[in-house]
């Protein structure tokens, strides 16, 4: 390395350049205050979302595409698609859409969605407040058509958090459980 003489040179470190999936926002912080804090500490919310968006199982594939108009950057569609490249008969291919409206471009956190799917939960809704003034961010995550209810997380989830460089609390409440 430090041979002035020398006309070999030597071949550059191997690495792997691993391009984001979609700009601005990231897919992972957008669901950032959906998440407990718990998750987010020493970045398993990154890793969780870097093998979701880059890990496939063998001999499966996933599609993803993002539509977002030009002429109204608050609103956007992602569609997934997934399956076996052979079709068995006991795996099936699976297929989302999720349709994703907030009120300001940057700022990932306030947010409105509708998530449809052929697999559970079939019709979600999904809606997140947060003013990052005071820290506080409230959200509610619920499904509308489910197949099979079965725990009282089926049939809702409500929660309060808030968040600074210093603490994050955080509660969250099942309002329409059936117990």
């Amino acid at each position: 390395m430090w041979n002035w003489w020398s006309t070999k040179k030597e071949p550059p470190p191997p690495m792997v350049l691993v391009p984001p999936i979609f700009d601005f926002p990231p897919l992972a912080a957008r669901t950032r205050m959906l998440e407990s804090s718990y998750n987010l500490l020493f970045g398993k919310l990154a890793l969780r979302c870097l093998f979701e968006d880059y890990f496939e199982e063998a001999r499966h594939f996933s599609t993803r595409i993002m539509l977002k108009p030009i002429d109204d950057p608050h609103v956007d569609l992602i569609a997934t698609v997934s399956g076996p490249l052979d079709r068995k008969p006991e795996e099936k291919i699976v297929g989302n859409a999720l349709f994703r409206w907030q009120s300001d471009v940057n700022d990932p956190h306030t947010f409105m969605d509708l998530f449809v799917s052929n697999s559970e939960p079939v019709l979600q809704m999904r809606s997140c407040a947060y003013y990052p003034k005071c820290g506080f961010g409230a959200f509610g995550i619920f499904p509308l058509l489910l197949r099979n209810r079965v725990c009282s997380e089926d049939y809702g989830v409500m929660g309060l958090r808030y968040g600074s460089s210093n603490l994050s609390i955080g509660a969250t409440l099942m309002p329409f459980s059936c117990k």
